[in-house]
């Protein structure tokens, strides 16, 4: 499973995870967790924008998928807390591996290793691997 936020390591983790499961005859999930404005009410408009943010990350990464001829399957969840879906998910799905990027979108709030990688390596029980 890789988590994808449309940042360039996301990408990087989805390429790698295309090697490992082309040569394994695997597939891959790509996850795509949205975390809400806390505290702010948005409006349909910003929902809409967010939503159809998310389907583009999705479509980009079944297009990378699809040339590197492997399965892919986007899935997009709503949560507060991104860590904890990933983690939730992976577990509850039988994941074998996790593939995340070392940061996410915004590398300003997660200088070296983001808080969403972080938190995927210190709570999983899945193996996990982050790329750079």
């Amino acid at each position: 499973m890789v988590p994808l936020d449309g940042s360039n390591n996301s990408l990087r983790g989805l390429k790698f995870a295309s090697v490992i499961a082309k040569q394994s005859g695997s597939s891959i999930i790509g996850l795509n967790v949205y975390s809400p404005p806390m505290f702010v009410k948005t409006s349909s408009t910003v929902r809409d924008k967010a939503k159809q943010k998310n389907k583009e990350i999705i479509k980009q990464a079944k297009i990378i998928s699809q040339k590197a001829h492997v399965s892919f399957t986007g899935i997009i969840k709503v949560s507060n807390n991104i860590g904890k879906t990933i983690v939730t998910f992976a577990e509850n799905h039988g994941v074998d591996m996790i593939i995340i990027g070392s940061c996410g979108a915004d590398p300003e709030i997660e200088l070296f290793l983001g808080s969403v990688a972080n938190h995927v390596v210190i709570k999983s029980k899945i193996p996990v691997t982050v790329v750079k």
